[in-house]
C-alpha cells in the first residue's frame, strides 16, 4: 500500500490544565504547503471510569482546490486505535 509521508514541525501553543487541552501549531513542513495555518487541539475528557480524547483540527486551505485533511483524520483514528489496544493489553 502506498502511503505519503508528511514531515511537520510544530510548537505547543497552549496548555490549559483546567480544560485538559494541549494546542499544537504547525510552524514548518509539508502540511503548510497545502494549508496556510494548521492547529491540532487534543483534549482529554473523563466520563466515569472512561477517558475520551477529542481531536479538533483547525486549518485554512491555501486555495479551494486543496482537500480537507481527511487522510490526517484517518491517521489519528488509526493512532488512537493502536494506543487503545496497547493500553488494554497493559
Amino acid at each position: 500500500m502506498y502511503r505519503k509521508v508528511y514531515v511537520t514541525k510544530e510548537v505547543v501553543e497552549a496548555i490549559n490544565e483546567e480544560n485538559k487541552t494541549i494546542t499544537y501549531r504547525a510552524i514548518e513542513g509539508d502540511v503548510l504547503k497545502e494549508y496556510k495555518s494548521f492547529k491540532v487541539i487534543i483534549q482529554s475528557i473523563s466520563k466515569g471510569e472512561a477517558t475520551w480524547v477529542h481531536w479538533p483540527i483547525e486549518y485554512e486551505k491555501r486555495n479551494k482546490n486543496i482537500p480537507h485533511p481527511i487522510k490526517l483524520l484517518e491517521f489519528v483514528i488509526h493512532l488512537c486505535k493502536e494506543l487503545d489496544d496497547h493500553l488494554v493489553q497493559a
